[in-house]
């Protein structure tokens, strides 16, 4: 009876340790998820805020030369539309270029969060993985000697 209850406490408290870790782990794996939210966040943030100051400013400076090329264009459609069509554009090309230098700023930043985040869980899935394996491994080994250590005991008490 005394051997049953040591090998009931060894098994048990492995158990418990696997189930320990594996809470560890799960939670190291969500903070550093997290963070790497947090991080990526004020990121995104500014870059968005980038992007409204440059199309404010676009819309600062294309409003008056609007304004002026409406005054223009009663006076003479023909040289307004001249005169209107390449400013209009630019400011279209500069703002779809904001945009997409934006989105080339935070689409690398994001990804490579998703990356370390999945890295860190299949790492921490691993690390589990092997701290199981190599447990039971253990309580088989231990199991094994105690067989060995129990049968000449049997034997010696006959």
């Amino acid at each position: 009876m005394g051997f049953g209850d040591f090998f009931k406490n060894l098994f048990g408290s492995s158990k418990e340790k696997v189930a320990e870790v594996a809470d560890t782990v799960e939670h190291l794996v969500q903070e550093n998820y997290e963070k790497a939210k947090e991080v990526a966040t004020p990121i995104i943030e500014k870059a968005e805020t980038f992007a409204e100051e440059k199309l404010e400013k676009v819309k600062e400076v294309a409003t008056p030369i609007i304004e002026k090329v409406e005054t223009f264009a009663h006076e003479n459609y023909e040289k307004a539309k001249e005169v209107a069509t390449p400013i209009i554009e630019k400011a279209e090309t500069f703002a779809e270029e904001t945009l997409e230098k934006v989105k080339e700023v935070a689409t690398p930043i994001i990804e490579k969060a998703e990356t370390f985040a999945h890295e860190t869980l299949e790492t921490v899935k691993e690390k589990v993985n092997s701290f199981t394996n190599d447990t039971s491994e253990d309580a088989d080994e231990i199991r094994t000697k105690a067989e060995d250590t129990v049968k000449p005991a049997d034997e010696n008490a006959d």
